[in-house]
């Protein structure tokens, strides 16, 4: 029997790629606020794979109010944006307090996780260790296309990602399997490296926010030296933040970001500067040609930059100037 998923944010560009590629793998409900539940019933929701044909979005949807103790689910996946802990409150308060379903964050940043531990042990003290919960890192960017009420939600093909327990019990069959079914690249990281791969992916995420910064793209950003500089110094003090906490980055196959990040470290920059049309095309390569996105989760980029190197004594100049020019900006 298939397990099944409550894939709450169903209806955002991650919430569809996830329902629309692990439906052959598991029992999908989608649960989101009413308009976007209906968008998705009405038919106005498709999906690009590929640059192939658009399809339309095949998924049970229901709204938020329909989650019970009565929706028998094995794993809650939370596909929203930071912060997590408003969801989890509400989603767990309502759910089988016999059968406690497994969470799943695929949020950026490297909070998401601490954040939901934190709650769950308000909510039910010691109990909160029987929770599994599995932190995804997702590598392809999505994008979408608004057509006035139609939503065109488009990514490139393998989905590749990296998945690992991050508090509870030491079991990964279940989540293994189904993306094994689904045909997803799941890289497995062991339960002492997920804030390791959390660290790894925001390194990907804070490139081109520097130039988004400016208004820019990360093309036209690399292109100016100075931008090009700010993107280089803000990914040099993340580094520096990583390693002070005790922390370092990984390495997965088609992203090296541990290589990436120490030549980033050690080369000078005027050396880097040579380099910038061979690491722009690199970047924009990775991402499919998709532009930069999320940026108002910048509390969660920069912005958790910026908290951890106050905690750790480090400064962060460049990532102060970058979050400051976003926030002003939304």
């Amino acid at each position: 029997m298939k397990k099944k998923i409550a894939l709450v944010g169903v209806g955002g560009r991650t919430g569809t790629l996830f329902a629309n590629e692990l439906g052959s793998a598991a029992s999908i409900l989608g649960i989101d606020r009413k308009n976007a539940v209906d968008k998705i019933k009405d038919g106005k929701v498709f999906v690009l794979r590929d640059e192939g044909k658009p399809i339309q979005l095949d998924c049970v949807a229901f709204p938020e109010s329909y989650f019970s103790a009565d929706t028998k689910v094995d794993f809650l996946f939370l596909v929203t944006k930071n912060p997590v802990a408003p969801a989890i409150r509400y989603y767990y308060e309502r759910a089988d307090r016999e059968n406690l379903p497994d969470l799943i964050l695929s949020q950026n940043g490297f909070l998401a996780a601490d954040e939901a531990h934190s709650e769950l042990e308000k909510m039910f003290g010691v109990n909160a260790q029987k929770i599994r919960i599995i932190r995804v890192s997702l590598f392809n960017p999505v994008s979408i296309e608004q057509n006035g009420e139609t939503s065109l939600i488009s990514y490139f093909l393998p989905i590749r990602l990296a998945f690992g327990i991050a508090s509870g019990p030491d079991e990964l069959d279940n989540i293994r399997e189904i993306f094994k079914n689904a045909n997803i690249e799941a890289y497995e990281v062991a339960p002492e490296d997920v804030k390791n791969m959390e660290f790894s992916k925001l390194f990907t995420n804070l490139i081109g926010v520097a130039s988004s910064s400016h208004g820019l793209t990360i093309e036209e950003g690399f292109a100016n030296e100075n931008i090009f500089a700010e993107e280089i110094i803000a990914l040099r003090e993340f580094t520096s933040v990583v390693k002070k906490s005790g922390g370092h980055f990984l390495n997965f196959s088609h992203y090296p970001i541990n290589f990436f990040a120490s030549l980033i470290s050690i080369l000078p920059l005027p050396i880097l500067t040579i380099f910038r049309p061979q690491i722009v095309k690199v970047v924009s390569r990775g991402r499919g040609g998709k532009g930069k996105g999320n940026i108002d989760e910048i509390d969660y980029y920069n912005g958790a930059v910026i908290k951890l190197g106050e905690r750790l004594g480090i400064d962060t100049l460049v990532n102060k100037k970058i979050h400051q020019a976003i926030k002003e900006k939304l």
